[in-house]
């Protein structure tokens, strides 16, 4: 769309191998909730508004076999059989695949991923015509806990399977503990610490086999992350990074200055460290995209990594996270120190002031924040955006008590929560 927008001449082809283009699949889980009611909410552009209106050449049912770099070629499979496609640039955009490969799955109507809209169906025409009663999640990241709360909406007996005690290992331990006790709360069965080896169906079951016994369900979810959509250039010459996805610069290129690549195929660096990540983030997806646009039209302009900043809600408690957690800021040579602390979301006397745990990690050296992580109400934990600008910009904690953030008390305390961990980080430097 952006080549289309800068060189509305150029001829642009798109080929996707499915049959839909352009939707929120973080909306999923709330599609699959039944708070978005029809799936045609998610589709920001359909099929008719990229040919007619952006005037792209989209292949619909179109897969890419193989791709040709030096002869500047793209091996398509078509309804019609296989066919050549040349191009002057290229833009990979191939995304991310569900990654399940230390659990042995059975091809089974009753075992589910949760990767794009056709897998929503699925899930959705199960849930519909079998009137399952209990179900398992598999995994301790987004997607599982998103899911999770979407079963037990659904009135099913939910449980999520763990193979660690502790949650996704980009929360610290003092927010897992919290999502779990909501969880727990909320009528979830937790088995953590349990490997999963295999999901296997029987009698018309979902088995799922652990390294400490077996469990039966009706059907099983597996969301125990994803990997780059790669495996089309493992005989290419186009380099690979972190996890075999591709490596760019900061202008989105590969290794060949003609063939661009962005979104969830890609590695990027971290803010803080300047090192090569693999985070797989809407918002990275998206601006990638809009940069390699404007770069293949002749612009400069660089990407300038990510910092790991994501938000999402399990029940009526949010949680956010941005920057580093105290391991990785220790892994990456920093001096770390982290201090956790409670305050109230508002005023303590207004109506619905709810309570916010925060977890904040400086460095000790020079007093940057190098990341925060938050639980609370759901609209309180949208102050990670504030930590994510001070740590962008490399604020210290004094730098950060400095600001004169606003305050009425039906929005926050007289000391938001964001000063009050100057103050106290200050105490704890």
């Amino acid at each position: 769309s952006q080549v289309k927008r800068q060189k509305p001449e150029w001829h642009v082809v798109v080929l996707e191998k499915g049959h839909y283009i352009s939707y929120a699949g973080c909306g999923l889980p709330y599609y699959l909730e039944g708070i978005i009611p029809h799936y045609e909410q998610l589709i920001s552009i359909t099929p008719e508004v990229a040919v007619n209106e952006r005037q792209i050449d989209l292949r619909l049912n179109c897969e890419a076999v193989k791709i040709k770099p030096d002869e500047r070629e793209v091996l398509v499979k078509t309804t019609q059989g296989l066919k050549t496609e040349s191009f002057d640039f290229l833009v990979i955009a191939t995304g991310a695949v569900p990654q399940a490969s230390a659990i042995q799955l059975d091809s089974s109507e009753r075992i589910f991923m949760l990767h794009n809209l056709d897998d929503a169906f699925k899930v959705d025409n199960f849930l519909n015509s079998c009137k399952p009663k209990n179900c398992a999640v598999i995994g301790g990241g987004y997607i599982a806990l998103e899911m999770a709360e979407v079963f037990k909406k659904r009135g099913l007996n939910t449980h999520l399977i763990h193979r660690r005690n502790d949650l996704s290992k980009s929360f610290e331990k003092e927010i897992s503990d919290i999502i779990k006790e909501k969880m727990v709360e909320e009528g979830i069965n937790l088995h953590l610490n349990r490997a999963v080896l295999a999901v296997k169906e029987k009698n018309e079951k979902a088995v799922v086999i652990t390294n400490d016994g077996e469990l039966t369900f009706d059907f099983v979810l597996v969301a125990s992350g994803v990997a780059p959509n790669t495996a089309l250039l493992k005989e290419t010459k186009i380099e690979l990074g972190l996890r075999n996805a591709i490596k760019v610069n900061s202008y989105l290129q590969t290794n060949y200055d003609y063939i661009y690549a962005a979104g969830d195929c890609t590695q990027t660096v971290n803010m803080i460290t300047g090192r090569p990540v693999y985070v797989p983030l809407a918002l990275k997806a998206n601006k990638e995209g809009f940069i390699a646009g404007l770069n293949i039209c002749g612009a400069k302009e660089e990407f300038a990594g990510i910092l790991g900043t994501a938000i999402t809600k399990i029940f009526q408690l949010g949680v956010a996270r941005t920057g580093l957690t105290f391991s990785e800021a220790e892994n990456n040579g920093f001096n770390p120190i982290k201090y956790d602390f409670t305050s109230n979301s508002r005023a303590k006397y207004y109506p619905e002031a709810g309570t916010m745990i925060s977890v904040v990690i400086l460095n000790k050296d020079d007093e940057r924040i190098l990341g925060a992580q938050l639980a609370g109400p759901v609209e309180s934990v949208k102050r990670i955006d504030v930590y994510a600008t001070m740590i962008y910009n490399k604020m210290t904690i004094t730098d950060v008590f400095n600001l004169d953030l606003s305050y009425a008390p039906s929005f926050s305390p007289v000391y938001d929560p964001v000063l009050l961990a100057a103050r106290l980080g200050r105490k704890h430097i």
